[in-house]
Formats: C-alpha cells, sequence, structure tokens
C-alpha cells in the first residue's frame, strides 16, 4: 500500500456519539472520548470536558471510526473474524509505519485489543500473545494495556505455560507498582494470580478466591463477580453442583460482570441445572433440561465471542435437545455437534460432538 493511501485509511468515516460503560451497571451515553490512559478516561459531553477512572469503567464503545477499523468490526459483527483481523492488521502497521498522528487518540490502542480479543475467539493463540505484546510496547500509557497483560497471562496459562504466565503477571504487577494504577487493578493481578498458579485446588483456592471477592466488594464488582465464578468452577470440580449453582444464579443477576464472567456463569449454570435434570425424572427432569438448554443457549447466542464457553455450551445445549421428547429437538442437536465439529474443531467438545453425530 503506497504512502498516501496507508494515510487515507487512518482518516475517520464519521463523528458519532460513543458510549462508555461502568462497572456499576450504568452508561455514559452520547459522549465523545478525547483521550484514555492508565488512569482516566477523557470525554466531552454536552461540550464540556469530562474524566472517568478507568478503575470504574467496564468497556468503551466508539462510533466514530477510522474506515479499516469500523470495516473490522462491521466483519467482525458478521462472524467475518478473519477478515476483521487482517483489516485491523493492515490499520496498526499503517499507523506504526507512517508515524502520523490518528484522528481518534484512542484507536491505535483499540485496534490493537481488539486485535487480543478476536485472536481470542478463533483461539489462536500465538497471535493473541503476539498482539498483547505489541500494545503493551507501542501504547504503554493505554487504559488497554492491563487488560492485554491480563488476557496474555491467561492464554499462556490455558496452553500450559504456566512459567511464561507468571512471568508476565510480575511484569503487570511492577507496571502497577510503578504506574501506582488503582486498586482495581491491584485486586485484578491478585485474582489472576491465584487462578494461574496451578498448585492452588479445592478449598485452599476457593479461600483465597474469595478473600478476593470480598477485597473487592461494591468498589470493584466487575473482579468480584470474576472470582465468584470461579469459585463456582472449583465447586463444580469437587462435585458440588448445589452451592455452584448459587453462585452462578447470583452472578447472572449482576449487571456488572462482564461479558466472559456473564458467559462463564451461564456455563456454570448449564452444568447445574443438566447434573439436577439427570438425577429427576417426569415433569421435573423435562423442566430442567428446558432451563439448562437456555443457560446453555445464552451463551452461544449472547455471549457467541466467548470462545472459551461457547463450544462447551454449545456441545452441552445438542445434549439437552437430544433428551428432548420433541421430534424436532433431534435436528437441532444434530445441527449443534455439525457446528461444534466444523467450527471449533481440534478442541475435546468437537471430538465428544462427533461421537453423536448421525451418519
Amino acid at each position: 500500500m503506497g504512502l498516501a493511501l496507508a494515510v487515507a485509511c487512518l482518516g475517520a468515516t464519521s463523528a458519532a456519539a460513543d458510549t462508555i460503560y461502568l462497572t456499576g451497571g450504568e452508561a455514559l451515553s452520547d459522549v465523545k472520548v478525547t483521550a484514555e490512559s492508565f488512569k482516566l478516561v477523557e470525554y466531552k459531553q454536552d461540550s464540556k470536558k469530562k474524566t472517568v477512572k478507568t478503575e470504574q469503567v467496564l468497556r468503551l464503545e466508539f462510533s466514530g471510526k477510522s474506515s479499516l477499523v469500523d470495516q473490522a468490526d462491521t466483519a467482525a459483527a458478521d462472524g467475518q473474524i478473519f477478515d476483521a483481523i487482517a483489516s485491523l492488521e493492515e490499520y496498526v502497521k499503517n499507523f506504526i509505519e507512517t508515524g502520523r498522528r490518528p484522528t481518534f487518540a484512542w484507536e491505535p490502542a483499540y485496534a490493537m485489543y481488539r486485535l487480543i480479543e478476536l485472536n481470542r475467539e478463533v483461539g489462536d493463540a500465538e497471535h493473541l500473545i503476539s498482539a498483547a505484546d505489541q500494545l503493551i510496547s507501542k501504547r504503554p500509557d493505554s487504559y488497554y494495556v492491563p487488560l492485554a497483560f491480563l488476557a496474555k497471562a491467561e492464554t499462556q496459562f490455558l496452553t500450559n505455560k504456566a512459567a511464561d504466565a507468571k512471568k508476565t503477571l510480575d511484569a503487570f504487577k511492577a507496571v502497577i507498582q510503578g504506574q501506582s494504577l488503582s486498586g482495581r487493578w491491584q485486586i485484578e493481578e491478585k485474582l489472576a494470580s491465584a487462578l494461574f498458579d496451578g498448585t492452588l485446588k479445592g478449598k485452599a483456592l476457593r479461600g483465597k478466591l474469595n478473600m478476593i471477592s470480598n477485597e473487592a466488594g461494591t468498589k470493584f464488582p466487575i473482579v468480584g463477580s470474576r472470582a465468584d465464578v470461579a469459585i463456582g468452577e472449583s465447586l463444580i470440580k469437587d462435585e458440588d453442583f448445589t452451592e455452584a449453582e448459587v453462585i452462578f444464579v447470583d452472578v447472572t443477576k449482576n449487571s456488572a460482570a462482564d461479558l466472559g464472567t456473564l458467559a462463564a456463569a451461564y456455563t456454570g449454570l448449564g452444568d447445574c441445572l443438566l447434573k439436577r435434570a439427570v438425577a429427576s425424572s417426569g415433569d421435573a427432569k423435562v423442566q430442567l433440561l428446558k432451563d439448562a438448554q437456555l443457560a446453555y443457549m445464552r451463551v452461544v447466542v449472547v455471549y457467541k465471542s466467548e470462545s472459551r464457553y461457547v463450544p462447551k455450551a454449545m456441545f452441552w445445549a445438542g445434549r439437552c435437545f437430544d433428551e428432548s421428547t420433541v421430534p424436532e429437538d433431534k435436528d437441532r442437536a444434530q445441527r449443534l455437534y455439525q457446528k461444534v465439529r466444523r467450527v471449533f474443531k481440534g478442541t475435546e467438545w468437537a471430538t465428544q460432538a462427533s461421537n453423536f453425530i448421525k451418519r
């Protein structure tokens, strides 16, 4: 791409209103985000300059974007994830090579973080880590940097690189201390260190998670709800479905929980309801199967970008449909099995789904 065209691709397509979603469940709508950093998100509302602490920000939603970034987000919304990744990579490359000041100060960091999110969605650990490193090095003072550290550490842990995850969290802790970041990020680091320890299990893990949840309290509910879900998941591993179900139900009612936490909570709730269904009979079993099916399908439909949970939820939703006496539900189950095998090939859920596909 020539320099002139590259510069043009950094230009804006519109200047519509932005939205700042807060951890307490509220939203600042019809605003214009002007800058973001470790500590503050700056914005204009009714021509007045205002700020909000990043510890209170759940996520940022932008309407006015450059052409490539807008193209990427549109493609992602349509399920064309690899096209979206290509557009974002082109935007970031153009930004770095031209050195041109972006039309929107927040956009380079946003584009780099979207690459993290989308690579997570397609299960590409290598490129996710690369995107996280790029964001951390190129926009080191961005609001998105703590999120990049956490995503990188999680991916390393999930790909059996616990030692690397610890190094990433040590680097994150150094940034927190060096930049005097807010209490939220301090608690986020504690939570990640507990979850990605590998040696903490059962009651010991739940004890630490409970302390973190209490520390987060009502001030940082987004972190507390994530700790609560982890407690529920630990209880399921120890076959305590009754207590886990109570926790998952509470989290699903929490407006401050982020999308990944809600996906985890509904998946866990589906597991608990299905467990009860298996032990039931008659009308009670039918109703519990429907409730479990709804919990799993909510993950599949509403939280479809949360790839850590979608294939599992899709498979078990299929199993719930298979247990139904409604003829059409058998066909629905088959479609779900086939989609798991096709979209999430290589995962344990794709392997399990293959065992139930009719030939």
